[in-house]
């Protein structure tokens, strides 16, 4: 029994991670006319008051910004990059239910 919840424990976690997720569609995405960092300025606090684990880092093209939990991994990622006349920001769910808006939300006000 034991082995079956590890198992399953690698697997959810393994299909979490952040290069997983942008192989799909993502749940929400945009153009502001915000640079990259003008942007995650504004989402990063959002973000946090959802999750305080969300972190950023700065890419060659603009920032990624990711969320997760202990015992899923990464719950919402996005991936703002630089774009003319302001930045791309796409952003990717594990799962695009109900109980995911608030991630796309804060995401649209910051537009």
């Amino acid at each position: 029994m034991r082995i079956l919840i590890a198992a399953v424990a690698v697997a959810m976690l393994a299909g979490c991670s952040t290069s997983g997720m942008q192989e799909g569609a993502p749940a929400f995405s945009a153009s502001s006319q915000k640079t990259p960092q003008q942007y995650s300025r504004c989402l990063g606090p959002k973000w946090q008051e959802i999750n305080p684990s969300t972190s950023s880092i700065e890419t060659e093209t603009g920032y990624k910004m990711s969320a997760s939990t202990a015992f899923t991994g990464v719950v919402a990622l996005a991936v703002i990059d630089q774009s003319k006349g302001g930045s791309m920001v796409k952003i990717f769910l594990p799962v695009d239910w109900a109980g995911t808006s608030g991630w796309k939300d804060a995401a649209k006000t910051c537009i």
